[in-house]
């Protein structure tokens, strides 16, 4: 039985590959898990063009991500904040202040895309993540030191 692949099964192949399969592991596996799609003549190849489009766009995507990622990674924020005695911070370095630094730089993000615990408080260096994908995340170094 031909069928069109639409996820990538091992030993078999990727999305939108056409393969001649047996009958029962086409129906009962393949089919039932919604990783192939039974192949008829004239839509096999439509089908298969489709999946493959979708394969690369999600790559390509990927690969952007991936590029923005190493963009943040080299980025060093340096924030000047108002200090008290004894080097207490007036206030606190927040997401937002975080993704709006990044944003200056060209690096647009969201403050819900900033992964910080806690808003920063005291002078020094941090590493901060920074949810670029779901499947992604980067870290940009943030050093918070006097304003001048």
């Amino acid at each position: 039985m031909k069928v069109i692949l639409t996820a990538v099964v091992p030993k078999l192949g990727k999305p939108g590959d056409v393969k001649e399969v047996a009958g029962g592991y086409a129906k009962n596996y393949l089919i039932a898990n919604g990783l192939a799609l039974p192949a008829s003549d004239g839509s096999a190849k439509k089908i298969g063009d489709s999946i493959a489009a979708r394969v690369q766009k999600g790559e390509r995507a990927r690969s952007e991500s991936e590029a923005f990622a190493q963009k943040i990674s080299a980025t060093v924020l340096t924030m000047g904040v108002k200090v008290g005695e004894g080097g207490k911070l007036f206030g606190s370095v927040t997401t937002k202040e975080i993704a709006e630094a990044l944003a200056r730089r060209g690096l647009d993000i969201d403050k819900h895309q900033v992964l910080l615990d806690e808003p920063l408080k005291q002078l020094g260096s941090y590493k901060v993540q920074v949810k670029v994908a779901p499947h992604l995340v980067s870290e940009v170094t943030v050093v918070i030191e006097p304003k001048a």
